[in-house]
């Protein structure tokens, strides 16, 4: 077992800890025996999920007191819709859960999402626990507050801001993920390293990002951390972590979901970075520098689509506010900006990228 990092997240109305260990899934009822009052939860999963780790988690809770319900869905993006959503929180009625109890999301960003947009509503509000198991969720998506589901129209388009109770992290479940999983992870990393430069930088520089995997999530979990504590609901700062999303949500829309999230956002890092540099007239070796970080790191990032079949997938994007859209300028490692770019460029910021 190794050394616990605890990461602490204090919001304007929360204050919630990223816990980070290895073989923490054994210990999850003890943990959250020291930190919720309740003995009451729905936990959820996905069938991957609960094949591999649900029996821990819930044997786990059960041995600390805890009375727990299990709701599976079937795996993946398509998945990320108001049915489920609606049939977390039927599970949920079945389950006797009241407003002095919580949800348990086990599982990877999009089990996070629907857990946490299922919480946020359900009798008005209720607490719920993250436990990620990919990388991808461990570094990014479990830490903020962010919860959703997919329209038809586009990708998180409703939702709502639910902070967590807190978060853990167990780096075993790394070995049991795909490469592909592996390198959607390595994905948003990279991205934060471009937004913050320093030490996270300097592993994705060198290729050794999977050396220590409780160091780089600590690192990833402190990054995000500073920008929710600055920007809880996402209206300044915090935009700036959706480096890569507007052109790589409109990947992920244009391929029906079957390009992952951390693949679509390699690809729009780099499509975002080389239209800006057109479009603003820089002279900057950010682009190179963003190109080498993702090969050194065996991530591709060519762009199947075309600018007309993105841009329709783009129109929908929820960072389009007053007629503008916030995109973010690269200026280099540790120096990113959000600019604003009138909808009406939006082709031509696109057709730049490719």
């Amino acid at each position: 077992m190794g050394l616990m990092k605890s990461i602490n997240i204090k919001t304007q109305n929360e204050s919630y800890d990223v816990i980070i260990e290895r073989g923490l899934l054994a210990r999850v009822g003890e943990l959250l025996s020291a930190r919720l009052k309740s003995r009451r939860a729905l936990l959820v999963c996905d069938d991957v999920t609960e094949s591999l780790y649900a029996g821990i988690v819930a044997s786990s809770l059960k041995k600390s007191g805890f009375d727990v319900a299990t709701f599976a869905f079937p795996h993946g993006e398509a998945s990320k819709t108001w049915s489920t959503a609606g049939s977390i929180l039927e599970a949920a009625t079945g389950a006797n859960l009241a407003r002095s109890d919580f949800f348990i999301s086990l599982g990877g960003g999009v089990c996070g999402d629907l857990t946490g947009f299922a919480a946020a509503v359900y009798l008005r509000g209720l607490p719920f626990v993250q436990i990620p198991t990919t990388l991808l969720a461990a570094v990014d998506a479990s830490v903020g507050g962010k919860t959703g589901v997919d329209l038809g129209t586009g990708k998180n388009l409703a939702g709502a801001f639910h902070q967590p109770s807190c978060v853990l992290f167990d780096p075993d479940v790394i070995k049991s993920l795909p490469a592909t999983q592996i390198d959607e992870g390595k994905a948003e990393i990279i991205k934060h390293a471009v937004l913050a430069g320093g030490r996270l930088y300097q592993l994705c520089a060198s290729g050794s990002l999977l050396d220590d995997i409780e160091e780089v999530a600590a690192l990833n979990v402190a990054i995000k951390r500073d920008y929710v504590v600055a920007d809880p609901c996402d209206t300044g700062c915090r935009q700036l972590l959706n480096f890569g999303h507007t052109i790589g949500h409109a990947i992920e829309k244009c391929s029906r979901y079957t390009i992952s999230h951390g693949q679509a956002v390699a690809m729009g890092m780099v499509a975002e970075t080389k239209t800006f540099i057109k479009l603003y007239n820089e002279k900057s070796e950010i682009l190179r520098i963003i190109k080498s970080l993702l090969e050194k790191n065996s991530i591709k990032f060519d762009i199947p689509y075309t600018a007309q079949e993105l841009t329709q997938a783009a129109l929908h994007d929820k960072k389009i506010s007053y007629g503008n859209l916030n995109i973010i300028a690269p200026l280099g490692i540790g120096n990113c900006q959000l600019r604003r770019l009138p909808v009406s460029r939006l082709g031509e910021y696109i057709e730049g990228g490719l």
